[in-house]
């Protein structure tokens, strides 16, 4: 079946919405309305003719900063609703990204963004916070040409987006400084060191099994821990995947491994083992990286 244009999808839309009865509403949590151009309500044409209202929500004394409520509709079925969800969620963080604010989804279920039935539901929301003013036309552009382009997510990539961009509305500055960190885990896969490594720990573990001096139960943990050394450590997979993501710059392992080390220390210690390490300072580096390995994954140029 031939596809519709922009326009005649629009129409039917606007004008047969029970033949598009789908969509997904986003709410969204800043801390400034100048994160969002100052916008009010706005409406944003996407290529697909699906329109993506932005609207002002109500915020609560205690919370402070904006909401908006972000509803997009005109999906013929719940399926391309929900693929349609993701690829917003994923424009909005790479937005955040892009521009350098933070932004912090909220959400009850274990998606970011549901499906919800025009004529029957209010929908399920998402919640984000940012800060920072931009000029309306760079916020908003940003959003529209990310969702647009960008392939449909993947989930580890989203999952470490979600977390990086959510990590500057910790409480403390350690707190932010993990979760900055801790953001790329998710893309760190632990590659096999081959079959003479595997044959060395297979050996050990026959070796352990056959031992009559060990504790059953210690030597159970023992061979988990064993059978580990067959592939990579997280951190030796983060040091390979940056070299691998950013071949040309030639400092970024040494910051993400430093960085990697520092996090480690505060974990299993409660403290940086230099008491004077400026962590603000880390996490302003360390997020530099983190920002060019989004942008070279997703074939996209950050804005600042």
């Amino acid at each position: 079946m031939k596809r519709k244009t922009p326009k005649e999808e629009r129409e039917i839309i606007v004008g047969q919405p029970n033949k598009r009865p789908y969509g997904v509403k986003v709410r969204i949590h800043r801390q400034t309305g100048g994160a969002m151009g100052h916008v009010e309500s706005v409406s944003v044409p996407l290529s697909t003719g699906a329109f993506l209202n932005i609207a002002p929500a109500r915020t609560a004394p205690w919370e402070g900063g904006k909401k908006f409520v972000l509803t997009l509709e005109g999906f013929p079925t719940a399926t391309s609703a929900e693929a349609a969800g993701r690829r917003l969620v994923q424009a909005l963080l790479w937005m955040s990204i892009s521009t350098d604010f933070p932004l912090r989804l909220e959400y009850q279920s274990y998606e970011p963004a549901a499906v919800f039935e025009r004529n029957r539901s209010d929908g399920v929301s998402v919640s984000a916070f940012g800060e920072t003013g931009y000029a309306p036309e760079i916020v908003l552009g940003e959003l529209q040409d990310a969702y647009d382009s960008l392939e449909a997510p993947d989930d580890k990539l989203l999952l470490s987006m979600e977390i990086f961009c959510a990590a500057r509305m910790e409480a403390s500055q350690r707190a932010i400084f993990l979760a900055v960190v801790s953001a790329l885990e998710p893309l760190a896969t632990e590659a096999e060191y081959g079959e003479p490594v595997r044959e060395f720990v297979s050996d050990c573990v026959t070796l352990l099994q056959a031992s009559s001096q060990v504790p059953e139960n210690v030597r159970r943990s023992l061979e988990g821990r064993l059978l580990q050394l067959r592939s990579e450590s997280i951190r030796q997979a983060l040091r390979r995947v940056v070299r691998e993501v950013l071949p040309n710059e030639a400092d970024a392992t040494q910051i993400v491994d430093a960085a990697y080390a520092l996090r480690s220390q505060i974990i299993h210690t409660g403290a940086p083992v230099d008491l004077d390490v400026d962590l603000e300072r880390e996490t302003r580096i360390t997020s530099a990286v983190i920002r060019k390995i989004y942008a070279k994954l997703l074939k996209r140029n950050v804005k600042i």
